[in-house]
């Protein structure tokens, strides 16, 4: 394939992409790439955004009308008959055949009556074919097969034939185990065979494939009575390694793993997969696993991840996203030694969040020392104790989204390295109103400082960034007079809810201030704090009795 055809191709597959993203997947070099994307851009076949690329679809339509009609022009009118395929064609039953001779009749008209008004064509055949009716966007997809298979292609379930890619090595030794009247099954037959490969060093290490593309390629090349005679009478062979003695890369840096997984998503054309994959483990895996081992990623070391990750801001559906993701990646080097399983206490919570719940009194002391120690921090403090919000999001507040009127301030974004991260959640952007307490120190910043409405409400007389200095100056330093646990941005959300729980105050409502898209997920996580609400016997006609006498 011509690069230009296979930049055209990846870009109307990727749809909305960056550069680096197409060198990626079309594995051509950057200049050439630059080069076809300058001239597909100067066709309007690409439309460029600042940095990111749009695959122009309308202009798509036109270049895909024009080869259409070069295809057409090409081939000789089809005579089923004489055709390969032809005995494929004959297995089937008298409403398949005729759904195909339908789709030839039509593309004999096209070629005889030219490509111009093909929809008016395609209309005219189904007033006058006698044949069940045929959508143009149906003739677009038998004229694509048949362009690309010829007669095969216009056959039902052809597109079962087409395999992702298997490297020959391994489908020729996978032959040799599953083709035995050992009858093994096609996932223990590809695991023997890549063993076997891996113990002649041709392959560094066996991946997880689907048994499928296996399946689907051996029905290609070998017929059903074939197979099943192979099955029954061929001797299998003696396994050339050792089965039960299986050693997995546990030592292998994370990093390479991620290098893998990615690697074997691109084999299996599983293109829109690998562009999220891939972001995620940039952007939130990587920084944090990619010098660690695999058997150093354990469930303590997991648990720290998710509880850095709400520090900054980020919700649990998006956490448990990555956690999958790094998972799987494990998975892909290591099938069968699974780093994350707990082993020693099958009830322990292996992704649990450690929250540092404060009594009442360790409240007030907290409150009071930040306020003399630290007043510039203590809006934040007290902003996240008393209304849920998280320390990153009360940290994005700039002016304009405080209003002293109702006393509520709106919660759109979260401040993540620096930058604003705007909440994808249409729960986690909300409203939460703070007491006249709060309210009176922020309108005296407002007055003594008059700022734009476009400023940051908090900032701070320190080098480090405001999540830092709230996290290891404020916190660590107020956890060293309370003489307790490091205090984490997280645990004054926690605390609130601790609280609200204490004071019966409705869950609904406390879901809602945090920011979670149901209760589900709110319970996942306060499930424990709930339960310890749960101390005693309820009869609720009590009351109701009592009051009547």
């Amino acid at each position: 394939m011509k690069s230009r055809d296979l930049i055209i191709k990846t870009a109307r597959r990727l749809d909305k992409f960056n550069l680096d993203e197409l060198i990626v997947v079309s594995e051509l070099d950057e200049k050439e790439v630059t080069e076809i994307l300058s001239d597909l851009i100067k066709q309007q076949i690409i439309l460029k955004n600042n940095n990111t690329y749009f695959f122009n679809t309308k202009k798509s339509a036109e270049i895909t009308n024009n080869d259409g009609d070069e295809t057409i022009s090409e081939f000789k009118p089809i005579v089923i008959e004489e055709e390969e395929g032809y005995g494929d064609f004959l297995k089937f039953g008298e409403e398949t055949q005729n759904r195909v001779r339908a789709y030839v009749g039509l593309l004999n008209l096209i070629h005889q009556a030219g490509t111009k008004n093909i929809n008016k064509v395609v209309e005219l055949f189904n007033e006058t074919s006698g044949y069940p009716r045929i959508a143009p966007s149906t003739f677009t997809r038998i004229r694509r097969k048949y362009s690309q298979y010829g007669f095969r292609g216009i056959l039902p379930k052809f597109s079962k034939h087409i395999t992702v890619a298997i490297p020959d090595e391994i489908y020729t030794c996978f032959k040799k185990y599953y083709l035995t009247n050992e009858k093994l099954s096609v996932q223990e037959a590809i695991y023997r065979a890549q063993k076997e490969l891996q113990s002649e060093q041709k392959i560094e290490q066996p991946y997880a494939y689907t048994s499928t593309p296996f399946v689907r390629k051996v029905r290609t090349e070998f017929t059903k009575e074939q197979i099943e005679y192979f099955r029954n009478n061929i001797e299998a062979q003696k396994p050339k390694f050792e089965p039960i003695k299986v050693k997995e890369p546990l030592d292998m840096k994370f990093e390479k793993a991620a290098y893998i997984y990615l690697k074997h998503l691109k084999m299996e054309n599983k293109l829109e997969r690998l562009m999220h994959d891939k972001t995620n483990y940039k952007n939130h895996l990587k920084p944090y696993f990619d010098n660690l081992s695999i058997r150093e990623i354990t469930t303590k070391v997991v648990a720290q991840f998710k509880q850095s990750m709400f520090d900054n801001g980020f919700q649990l559906v998006s956490v448990n996203i990555y956690i999958t993701l790094l998972k799987l990646i494990i998975k892909t080097v290591c099938p069968l030694t699974n780093s994350l399983v707990v082993r020693n206490n099958s009830k322990q919570k292996v992704y649990s969040v450690d929250m540092n719940i404060l009594s009442d009194e360790k409240i007030a002391e907290l409150l009071n020392i930040c306020k003399k120690k630290y007043p510039a921090a203590y809006p934040v403090i007290y902003l996240s104790l008393s209304t849920g919000a998280s320390v990153p999001e009360i940290l994005a507040l700039t002016w304009e989204r405080i209003n002293f009127e109702d006393n509520t301030i709106f919660l759109k974004y979260f401040l993540y390295e620096q930058r604003l991260v705007m909440n994808r959640c249409g729960s986690t952007i909300r409203k939460l109103k703070f007491d006249d307490n709060i309210s009176d120190i922020l309108k005296k910043k407002f007055e003594g400082t008059k700022p734009e409405l476009t400023d940051f409400v908090f900032k701070f007389d320190s080098p480090k960034s405001p999540q830092q200095y709230i996290e290891n100056v404020v916190l660590r330093g107020l956890s060293a007079h309370l003489v307790i646990v490091r205090l984490h941005p997280s645990d004054l959300q926690h605390n609130f809810v601790n609280m609200c729980l204490k004071q019966n105050v409705p869950i609904t409502f406390i879901q809602k201030a945090l920011g979670y898209y149901g209760l589900p997920n709110f319970i996942r996580i306060y499930k424990d704090l709930i339960a310890n609400l749960d101390n005693g016997n309820y009869n609720p006609l009590n009351k109701i009795l009592e009051s009547k006498e």
